[in-house]
């Protein structure tokens, strides 16, 4: 594809992501309205806006009808074609947040000459021509290639580094180097995983680290464990993408530092992929 095409296709899956999101919550806010209505069955007087009624089409078709189309898009990368398209737990949005995080970037650009905007004393302006682009209606938008040379710098992308010991948190007045919206998807991806059977690696993965846990820290709650286990898989499969993503572009893949930080002895190869990885250093 030409970069022209490209940032086209980009756009066109963002658009679907983001109309995906806005019916899922639709969704979610009308059941919680639905629930307050009054009477024993008085959710069920309204229940075809969600599930439709002869022949009329509810929320929930809708929203399927938006998944397939973000599926069919996907078709232009090949870390879906190749590997995500049929991986359990990780469906079509999921996949299509992923890819748009890992790589390609927004940027605001001048309507007048095509510059770019930076935000300076809460108003959008023009590093070129000095034009304030606030109360200027939409935004127009660049595509741009992301670049992640290392999973440790994936990882703190997505929120999943530790500062102190935990995972970082928002701090008022302070402008954070992590996507809240990347550290959501983690959160949406771990508790796919705990869904799988037991014979899903992933949820086999889950399970061990919960014992380790349970054994190495006994004054830990439950909730503790599952979350701290949780967050171990997400990384794993963080890394995992990014060894499979790098792969297929081509690019030299060093071994994840993911080994030693969960106390493997041997590096966990990418789950659901044939070819065993050769890496070429240390991460």
């Amino acid at each position: 594809m030409t970069k022209l095409d490209i940032n086209a296709k980009v756009k066109r899956l963002n658009f679907l992501v983001r109309e995906y999101e806005g019916i899922t919550s639709l969704i979610t806010a009308t059941k919680q309205r639905l629930l307050s209505l009054p009477g024993d069955n008085g959710e069920k007087q309204f229940d075809d806006l969600l599930k439709g009624r002869n022949n009329e089409e509810g929320l929930e078709t809708i929203k399927g009808r938006a998944l397939r189309q973000i599926e069919k898009e996907l078709k232009y990368w090949d870390v879906w074609t190749e590997w995500l398209k049929d991986f359990p737990g990780i469906g079509g949005y999921l996949a299509a947040r992923l890819i748009i995080f890992f790589n390609y970037r927004f940027v605001p650009i001048c309507k007048d000459c095509g510059g770019k905007l930076e935000r300076e004393e809460g108003t959008m302006i023009c590093q070129d021509c000095g034009k304030k682009a606030k109360d200027d209606g939409l935004l127009e938008y660049t595509t741009e290639k992301r670049d992640f040379p290392t999973i440790s710098k994936w990882w703190a992308f997505m929120g999943r580094h530790t500062v102190d010991g935990n995972m970082p948190k928002r701090k008022k007045g302070q402008m954070s180097n992590w996507s809240t919206p990347g550290r959501t998807i983690g959160f949406h991806i771990g508790d796919q995983f705990n869904r799988q059977k037991e014979d899903n690696p992933y949820k086999k993965f889950m399970l061990d680290r919960k014992r380790r846990h349970e054994k190495n820290h006994p004054d830990w709650t439950k909730g503790h464990i599952h979350n701290a286990a949780r967050n171990e898989t997400v990384k794993l499969f963080l890394s995992h993408f990014w060894t499979v993503s790098r792969l297929l572009d081509g690019k030299p893949v060093s071994a994840p530092y993911a080994g030693a930080l969960m106390g493997h002895t041997n590096i966990v190869q990418p789950f659901f992929w044939d070819d065993p990885v050769e890496f070429s250093e240390k991460n």
